[in-house]
C-alpha cells in the first residue's frame, strides 16, 4: 500500500505583556493511501480483493472490500436510489440503473463510502493573566463515513418483532412513506452517515496563589471539564469510532458512549 501524506505543526504567540500571554498551537495531518497489490511471491489473491468486517444477525455479510487499485477503509454494498410505493428499497444496479432490491445480485454492489479520515486538526490555546490560567484543547477529524449501525438495526419497522425501535423508526424515506416492515433488513447506503465532527475536549482554569511563609509556597487551584461539546452532522451518539482496523468506521450496536467529567482541584507546593 502507498501512502502519500503530510504533517504540519505551528506554535504562536500571538501577544504578550506584562500580565497577559497567549499562546496558540496547530496541528493538521492528511493522508491518501492506494493498495497496490495483496499479493506476494508466497501468497496470491486471484480475485484481486479481500472482504473485511462482519454483519452478523440476520444481515450476515461483509462490510468493506480491499481491492488493488483502491483505497482501504472502503464501505462495499448496494447504493440506495429510492423507495417504492410499498416502502421497499430500490438500488443502483450495475448497469447504473434502478432495480428492486429484491432483485439485488453481488456485483450490483459498490463503494458507498470510505471510513478512513483524510483530516485531522487540533488546536490548543494557553492564557495567562497574572495569577489566572486558562487552557482549551479542542480537535477535528474530517472526510470520512460512519455506518450507523443503530440506525439499520433499529430504524426500521421491520425490527419491531426483535424489541424496541428508535423514535424516527416511522419517519418517511425519501420524503415519501416510512420503510415497509414487510422486508428484510438491508446494509445499504441509506444507513452511512458523514463522520465529520469537532469536538472542545478539555477546558481548564486555574487560580495560583504564592505565600511567603516556611509552611507552603504555592497553592492552585483548578476546575476541569473534558469531552465538553462535539459539533457533528452525525446523528449517532459519538462521531468517534474505531479507525484502526481493516474495517474503520463501524459504530458498533453495543458501543457505551463517551462519558463527560468535571474535576475540581487544588495542587499544593510544599
Amino acid at each position: 500500500m502507498n501512502n502519500k501524506g503530510l504533517e504540519i505543526s505551528v506554535s504562536v504567540i500571538p501577544v504578550q505583556t506584562k500580565d497577559f500571554r497567549w499562546i496558540t498551537t496547530a496541528n493538521y495531518s492528511t493522508n491518501k493511501n492506494k493498495i497496490v497489490s495483496l499479493s506476494d511471491d508466497r501468497f496470491k489473491v486471484e480475485s484481486g480483493y479481500i472482504d473485511a468486517g462482519y454483519i452478523g444477525t440476520t444481515i450476515k455479510q461483509e462490510t468493506h472490500r480491499l481491492h488493488e487499485g483502491g483505497k482501504a477503509g472502503n464501505f462495499w454494498g448496494f447504493k440506495v436510489v429510492d423507495i417504492d410505493e410499498e416502502g421497499k428499497w430500490i438500488i443502483e444496479g450495475k448497469d447504473g440503473n434502478p432495480k428492486p432490491i429484491g432483485e439485488q445480485q453481488p456485483d450490483d454492489k459498490t463503494v458507498i463510502g470510505n471510513g478512513l479520515p483524510k483530516h485531522f486538526l487540533s488546536w490548543d490555546n494557553s492564557f495567562v493573566y497574572k495569577n489566572f490560567d486558562l487552557n482549551i484543547t479542542m480537535r477535528g477529524t474530517f472526510g470520512y463515513d460512519i455506518l450507523n449501525l443503530p440506525r439499520l438495526y433499529y430504524d426500521c419497522p421491520v425490527n419491531l418483532t426483535h424489541g424496541n425501535l428508535l423514535s424516527t423508526a416511522y419517519d418517511p424515506v425519501f420524503g415519501k412513506r416510512p420503510l415497509s416492515d414487510q422486508q428484510e433488513l438491508q446494509y445499504v447506503s441509506h444507513f452511512i452517515e458523514k463522520g465529520d465532527f469537532w469536538k472542545i475536549d478539555n477546558i481548564t482554569l486555574g487560580y495560583n496563589f504564592t505565600f511567603n511563609n516556611k509552611y507552603i509556597k504555592r497553592l492552585r487551584l483548578y476546575a476541569s471539564g473534558s469531552n465538553l461539546i462535539t459539533i457533528t452532522g452525525y446523528s449517532g451518539i459519538d462521531p468517534e469510532v474505531n479507525v484502526s482496523t481493516l474495517d474503520p468506521g463501524v459504530d458498533a450496536i453495543n458501543r457505551y458512549p463517551s462519558t463527560r467529567s468535571y474535576t475540581f482541584g487544588a495542587m499544593v507546593t510544599f
